[in-house]
């Protein structure tokens, strides 16, 4: 009589070498992140020719700008637990057919109002594919490697942002800017069909579901054929659906509050400083004293530093402390702002100066998701890195919005960069509290009645 076999998932993942099959799910989450960056950022470079379009004056178009940032929050809040519920892949093929299907319809809109509704509707599938997709991949990544894939794919959202400036110039000057929208919508649906036919649920979501133990061993063959034999009992740690409360419960609940209420924090004080930046960088330099095309080049090398910063922080995160990386990256992104403040403003300084801003500002952005990613147990990971983006969101609608109020009350370039030091030492306080108190979430391999129970922490 044979012998039963046991696997363990995690381990499985964790002592193998990455196959093709994991890298398909990276390059399938890339894709989605780099048309993620293409589509929320179309307004900002088809926002000139509109103007000129219509006829209106720049300010008409916040409510277009504000409603997209709104959808984003939205979008994250409401997909982590539908994620966690029915799985990472419907959401996320749900949610780029979304934003594919209305930002296709945003291109027909003839007025603000309209196109605004719109954008707040495309802004509900972007904020819900981001967070779903960094979970997926987090859930198919060994534990070696696993913060490198995770900001790999994230890495996506700036070059989408690059990419689609370039496509947009082109676009622009062949049919005008609908044609940006348009295209912004046709992709996405393209890839939503590749996506039904390639890409897989995710095997440790599937795990936990004893219904689903067909769709586990077929996974298996692919990831490792003819590891399976008969009578093969698969398993993972994270096998249970919670205590019966909601998943939103569950994250704020004892086990993981310190850690939640710091990932947000930390992450709000993160994305107010990078979307007052991305949002009035270009004015800001021009008021003082540069031109515009000076003003524009210096904005792309800040997007160009962040590209290759949402790289270089999983690789850091993978070998240091990703407490510790993180908190560097909080203080070196303060320095940076400092530094800006008190710099005199060549083009040269300036461009450095900026581009290491960048830098460190969407290392932070993605270091937080690849954090959370970690932090969180399979059966509530979807709702804890998405609420952690969701709330992220508003911090961006607060940083714009600030930044804006700030320039109207006279506030100078100096001024601004100077009071940026404030969140990154609010960021830095964050971190810490969370490496000290909640380095990793509670036991993720005790029965679901006993989770309440636990408040144990590791110290990292």
């Amino acid at each position: 009589m044979e012998a039963e076999s046991k696997i363990d998932i995690k381990t499985f993942l964790d002592g193998r070498p990455l196959c093709s099959f994991q890298i398909r799910v990276v390059l399938l989450g890339l894709l989605v992140l780099i048309l993620d960056g293409m589509d929320t950022t179309a307004m900002g470079f088809v926002a000139p020719a509109l103007v000129a379009d219509w006829k209106i004056a720049r300010v008409a178009l916040s409510p277009v700008f504000m409603s997209g940032l709104f959808g984003l929050a939205v979008g994250a809040l409401a997909a982590g637990p539908i994620g966690d519920r029915l799985g990472r892949k419907a959401v996320i093929v749900s949610s780029v057919f979304l934003f594919g299907l209305f930002s296709l319809a945003s291109s027909f809109a003839n007025d603000i109002w309209t196109l605004a509704l719109l954008r707040f509707l495309t802004g509900l599938g972007l904020g819900a594919s981001m967070p779903n997709t960094a979970t997926l991949v987090s859930e198919y990544a060994p534990a070696r490697h696993r913060n490198f894939m995770i900001t790999l794919v994230y890495a996506g959202f700036a070059i989408g942002g690059a990419m689609g400036g370039l496509a947009s110039n082109i676009l622009i000057a062949l049919s005008g800017w609908r044609a940006v929208l348009f295209a912004g919508g046709v992709l996405p649906i393209a890839l939503g069909i590749v996506m039904i036919l390639a890409l897989p649920e995710s095997i440790r979501f599937l795990a936990t579901r004893s219904d689903k133990r067909l769709a586990v061993q077929r996974i298996m063959q692919k990831l490792a054929p003819g590891v399976l034999l008969a009578g093969t009992v698969i398993r993972t740690t994270d096998d249970m659906a919670g205590s019966g409360r909601g998943k939103v419960a569950i994250i704020v609940g004892r086990g993981y509050l310190i850690g939640t209420v710091s990932l947000w924090v930390g992450v709000f004080a993160t994305l107010f400083t990078l979307y007052l930046i991305n949002s009035w960088l270009p004015l800001m330099i021009k008021d003082a004293g540069m031109s515009l095309a000076d003003a524009s080049l210096i904005a792309t090398l800040g997007q160009t530093g962040g590209a290759l910063g949402s790289l270089a922080v999983g690789w850091c995160m993978d070998r240091y402390s990703p407490h510790k990386v993180l908190c560097a990256t909080h203080v070196a992104a303060g320095l940076c702002a400092l530094c800006i403040a008190v710099t005199e403003r060549t083009f040269i300084a300036t461009s450095l100066l900026v581009c290491a801003m960048g830098y460190c500002m969407n290392s932070l952005n993605v270091g937080y998701v690849a954090l959370a990613a970690r932090f969180y147990p399979t059966f509530v990971r979807a709702t804890g890195t998405s609420w952690e983006q969701g709330i992220g969101r508003f911090g961006a609608i607060s940083g714009a919005a600030t930044g804006g109020l700030l320039l109207a009350t006279g506030w100078s370039f100096n001024a601004v960069f100077g009071a940026l030091c404030v969140p990154m030492a609010i960021g830095v306080i964050a971190i810490s509290i969370k490496s000290l108190f909640a380095a990793d979430g509670a036991p993720t391999d005790l029965p679901a009645s006993s989770i309440e129970d636990v408040a144990t922490f590791a110290r990292e």
